[in-house]
């Protein structure tokens, strides 16, 4: 029996909410907590914990696009949401291919995550311990990986229903 076919929003709200949101983040602290298995007393100042979200969102934002254009590509060909995301808003105007849309989205999640992380910076208790910083880290991923996903498919969606016509 064939799937029904989603609303756009349906398929936004699941696919950028828990899987690039919520799964990226679990999946961002756990690879944080391995890469600092061997020091558990480390600590992060400010300006560490911004430099590694800003890094993080960045690479984050170009990878996640990489991923994720295909998969929008393929969800669409094989119907699985209805194609109508706006086509005329500011997301309209960027870059369509996987390549030249992951530079703008990864700006875009370097500069969502640096911002956010400094004010966060200014409220949480300094220096972050390793499990704080990995929970930091997670809760950030969550939040520019569901950010970088409705960018990306919402793009993706556009240009594909462009060419469909």
């Amino acid at each position: 029996m064939a799937a029904e076919t989603k609303e756009f929003k349906s398929y936004l709200a699941s696919k950028c909410i828990v899987g690039y949101g919520i799964i990226n983040g679990i999946v961002n602290a756990a690879i944080f907590f391995g890469m600092n298995a061997s020091d558990p007393n480390v600590t992060f100042a400010a300006g560490k914990v911004v430099e590694e979200i800003v890094l993080t969102g960045a690479l984050l934002g170009l990878i996640l696009t990489w991923c994720v254009v295909p998969l929008t590509k393929m969800d669409l060909r094989k119907n699985v949401y209805k194609a109508d995301a706006e086509r005329d808003g500011i997301i309209a105007k960027l870059p369509g291919g996987a390549f030249t849309l992951s530079i703008p989205v990864g700006v875009i999640a370097a500069v969502v995550s640096g911002a956010l992380a400094w004010v966060f910076s200014m409220v949480l208790p300094m220096p972050l311990t390793r499990t704080g910083m990995m929970v930091f880290k997670g809760c950030m991923c969550a939040i520019v990986g569901a950010l970088s996903g409705y960018i990306v498919v919402t793009r993706t969606t556009q240009g594909f229903a462009s060419e469909s016509k």
